[in-house]
């Protein structure tokens, strides 16, 4: 998969990353169809808010659950998922 990573102000990459694995009973996978760079990630890019790095942006997201552990009861695979924040 692809994220955009922020490495340091101005400074934002794309880059190839393994596909994610199920590691918890409680975990679910999402394959990401939008995303959106919202105000909060401008203010990193910017390097108004501290941030370790690399840091991988876009945190508000829409896709199709791909895979859920064991443990999670409200989703299942094919479902249309909005995360908000």
């Amino acid at each position: 998969m692809k994220a955009a990573v922020f490495h340091k102000p101005g400074d934002i990459r794309y880059e190839q990353f393994d596909d994610p694995s199920i590691e918890d009973s409680r975990d679910a996978i999402v394959r990401v169809t939008s995303t959106a760079i919202c105000g909060s990630d401008l203010h990193i890019y910017d390097g108004f808010l501290p941030q370790l790095r690399p840091e991988v942006l876009g945190h508000e997201f829409m896709g199709i659950v791909e895979d859920v552990g064991s443990g999670v009861t409200n989703l299942k695979k094919g479902d249309r998922v909005v995360v908000p924040f």
